[in-house]
């Protein structure tokens, strides 16, 4: 999306916790593909609520709330993440694929091991695969996905799975796979737990979802 299309203010303030909220108005429906950082919006009225967390630290919970309301050709997109006892200067907040990572990521210290790589994940996307319950797919750079039952988390039912990386045989990620048409509305998984040596570092779960077309 590009900037001129696009009109941005936020403000902060300290209650009960930080909320730092930022509204994004887009006036040019030609800019919404990709706006989620997944695929084109189909328009109507979005709400998903996430709740991010770190279990092996005492850092506190974040909230992560995006509602997307429309009217005409004109689409109301409001981020908002609150975050109890945190420092305004530790909150990140940001539209769009970018912001959310942000919004999701902890501080990475010297001596910490990098992230596991996500990336081979995105053939599953380009190749428009459909996941399934109980398979084992084979990724690129020696990446897979084995996938196991299904569950219900936040109203959405989803498809459980485990991405692993020959790269890093330290971690593992555990993930909850909507079908397509609702995965291109999150800018999260269902579920994502980062683990490493058997010890969940980061999780991000939804916890509210709601789409009227």
């Amino acid at each position: 999306m590009k900037l001129s299309q696009e009109r941005r203010s936020i403000s902060g303030y300290v209650t009960v916790g930080l909320i730092v909220l930022l509204t994004l108005v887009v006036v040019d429906t030609g800019g919404v593909a990709g706006i989620f950082g997944m695929g084109e919006y189909p328009g109507g009225t979005l709400s998903a609520v996430f709740v991010i967390s770190e279990p092996d630290s005492n850092a506190p919970e974040r909230r992560y709330e995006m509602n997307v309301t429309s009217k005409d050709d004109t689409y109301t997109v409001t981020e908002k993440v609150t975050s109890p006892g945190r420092v305004r200067e530790d909150v990140s907040t940001a539209f769009g694929a970018s912001g959310g990572a942000g919004a999701a990521g902890s501080q990475f210290e010297e001596g910490d091991t990098p992230n596991i790589d996500l990336s081979p994940l995105a053939t599953l996307d380009d190749r428009n695969v459909d996941i399934k319950p109980n398979e084992n797919y084979i990724l690129p750079s020696g990446a897979r996905l084995v996938t196991d039952g299904e569950r219900t988390i936040a109203g959405v039912e989803v498809v459980m799975g485990t991405f692993v990386h020959s790269n890093y045989p330290n971690q593992r990620v555990n993930m909850a796979f909507a079908g397509r048409e609702t995965r291109d509305l999150l800018l999260f998984p269902a579920l994502f737990e980062r683990e490493e040596g058997g010890t969940v570092k980061t999780r991000i779960e939804l916890v509210e979802f709601s789409y009227e077309k």
